[in-house]
């Protein structure tokens, strides 16, 4: 009998459970990203989910890198999220080191048009090894396009274009007539601060949902 009983509170417990419709952002198209289960509209809130950025882009060749967003309301069932940021696996870009070959680390923290503040980590391989000089003349070369490129875009605009195929050739060109660019990967990208946060995020926190 206890055993009846227990079962019984068990699927009332799932009853009382309804399933919400997570979508994108506008500036990423309003996409369905996944369905998730919740107990109430206020319990999806603060929940996050990642996808991987081939969903986005097209590009199946990506399909190493995941975007993670953060849902922010609920209107029904259906819920709007933000883009925290997207990062590639470790795997992915200790391949891309191979030896003899020189890898230049950058974190930089850009500016979008809006007052939105998101920090780059880019990686950039070199096919020989590099003098001081221009190691630091490379990294200057970088900073000063990622500064002038996010300052003349929306945080929308930034977040399409962290996660699009443009930014590595803009990158390479960049940097191009300082030293041979072999290869480079924007391996992550985290949001500080947005309109709709006011204060810093962290994308590495437990619980991300992976969307289906």
């Amino acid at each position: 009998m206890a055993k009846d009983r227990s079962s019984k509170k068990g699927k009332d417990k799932f009853k009382e459970k309804n399933w919400y419709t997570v979508v994108s952002p506008d500036y990423f198209g309003g996409k369905e990203l996944t369905l998730s289960l919740g107990n109430s509209p206020e319990s999806m809130v603060g929940r996050k989910v990642e996808v991987p950025v081939s969903d986005f882009t097209g590009n199946f060749k990506r399909a190493n890198a995941k975007m993670i967003f953060r849902i922010l309301s609920c209107q029904g069932t259906k819920c709007s999220t933000e883009f925290l940021g997207h990062s590639l696996s470790d795997d992915y870009i200790r391949r891309m080191v191979r030896r003899r070959k020189e890898r230049i680390d950058i974190i930089h923290e850009v500016n979008a048009s809006d007052k939105s503040k998101m920090v780059l980590k880019v990686v950039i391989v070199t096919d020989g090894k590099l003098n001081a000089s221009k190691r630091v003349e490379i990294r200057n070369s970088v900073l000063s396009f990622l500064d002038e490129k996010s300052s003349g875009m929306t945080y929308g605009d930034l977040a399409k274009y962290v996660v699009g195929d443009d930014i590595y050739n803009d990158i390479i060109n960049a940097a191009k007539d300082i030293y041979p660019i072999r290869k480079i990967e924007l391996r992550k990208s985290v949001l500080v601060t947005h309109e709709n946060t006011g204060n810093a995020v962290n994308t590495e926190e437990p619980g991300i949902e992976q969307a289906s």
